[in-house]
């Protein structure tokens, strides 16, 4: 894989930066990959390749192709990467190969950033950090958050309708930032082309979530990223306190917040401020705004407001949530079935039989239902990998195009 220099194109109001991305085994997923600002971050943008690298070092791994940078790293963050490649590789050897990272150079940037910035969704773990970061909450000056990041086109490829809900996401969050006195920092990028269908975000988290402060890195000074699982969770995620900070450079700081305390914990502290009744934005499903109300991520957040007494002061949760809809609360994934014993043992808690009971039922019908459907899955996935014609009969199947 060949990273090549980067190029800054100014057009309107916006800025893109990008590079193009060789792919040496693959010609075919040989792209640009850019992400695009608006035109007032241009004097913050690097020259250097730290934001790129960063984005495409588990891709390369899972290509086992060595990266050859047209361009100048941080020599800390060259460092980061081979403990990065270090703990993919011990924890799935078959799927994370390690590979080497040839740049033309080191190169520390004279900048000194400022800003801090948080990744920020909408949801409970990124509004738990930006509350956690505000003057009242952090006395600090040097860890109170100056900017939010805010990304189109990260978890799934952009299109039309994804382009019109996150306008209506952003308009909203800049008006909330506004009121905060924090800058809302939007970006567009196409990083879900090259990933989309071949690894799971939930992977990537770390690596892409770090790339866009390196990005700005004369700009930010420190980055947080929100935690999706607590210190205790066995569960293996993209951003978790071991990977994020070695992504850090000399001058960029990037740090794994909010792992000291449970999910369940954090919904209530977040239902406690009234700014959130409007804008808790916690599934990628639904239209603007408003959560979709019947996957498994609306599911979980709903009964815990429900059981905090908050659910009703939610606009943005528009539909009821009914124990008729609980049948269909599947979870695919043991850090999903994890949540789902936080909520039953406060339901215990608070003597709530009727909740105990239902999220009993929903973890029963993992065990019954959702392992034969793993085990089908990982076969299916072997098959992809050895046969064209079984590729090709999933394709006509699907719909859709399948790479392998």
């Amino acid at each position: 894989m060949i990273i090549h220099e980067p190029k800054i194109e100014k057009k309107g109001n916006k800025v893109k930066v990008s590079s193009y991305i060789e792919v040496e085994k693959r010609k075919d997923l040989s792209n640009y990959l850019w992400y695009e600002f608006d035109k007032e971050y241009e004097q913050y943008l690097s020259e250097s390749l730290n934001g790129f690298v960063s984005s495409m070092v588990l891709f390369a791994m899972y290509l086992n192709e060595d990266i050859k940078l047209k361009g100048k790293i941080s020599p800390k963050l060259d460092y980061g990467l081979k403990e990065v490649q270090n703990f993919f590789n011990f924890w799935n050897p078959e799927k994370f190969k390690k590979i080497r990272i040839i740049s033309e150079g080191y190169d520390i940037q004279r900048t000194e950033p400022k800003g801090v910035m948080s990744t920020f969704s909408g949801g409970i773990d990124s509004f738990y950090t930006l509350w956690k970061h505000l003057p009242q909450n952090e006395k600090n000056p040097y860890s109170q958050i100056t900017h939010c990041l805010l990304i189109n086109g990260f978890a799934d490829p952009i299109n039309d309708e994804k382009n019109e809900s996150f306008k209506i996401l952003e308009k909203e969050y800049e008006n909330l930032m506004k009121k905060l006195n924090i800058k809302l920092v939007s970006v567009k990028t196409n990083y879900a082309d090259f990933y989309y269908e071949k690894i799971p975000h939930y992977f990537l988290d770390g690596v892409v979530l770090s790339s866009i402060p390196l990005l700005l890195g004369k700009l930010v000074s420190r980055h947080y990223i929100s935690s999706t699982l607590d210190y205790l969770s066995n569960a293996i995620w993209g951003s978790n306190p071991i990977v994020d900070p070695m992504l850090s450079t000399e001058k960029t700081t990037i740090i794994h917040d909010g792992g000291d305390i449970r999910r369940l914990d954090k919904t209530f502290i977040v239902s406690k401020w009234p700014e959130t009744y409007n804008l808790l934005k916690v599934c990628t499903k639904g239209f603007g705004i408003n959560n979709c109300c019947k996957c498994e991520k609306c599911f979980r957040t709903m009964i815990t407001l429900y059981l905090g007494g908050k659910l009703s002061k939610y606009k943005t949760f528009p539909k009821k949530l009914t124990r008729k809809k609980l049948k269909h609360w599947i979870l695919f994934a043991d850090y999903q079935i994890n949540f789902a014993n936080e909520i039953k043992n406060y339901a215990k808690k608070t003597n709530r039989e009727d909740i105990v009971k239902m999220i009993d039922r929903v973890i029963l019908r993992r065990k019954i239902l959702t392992k034969p459907l793993e085990f089908l899955y990982e076969i299916s996935a072997k098959l992809k990998k050895k046969s064209k014609t079984y590729t090709k009969l999933i394709k006509l199947i699907k719909g859709k195009k399948y790479e392998t």
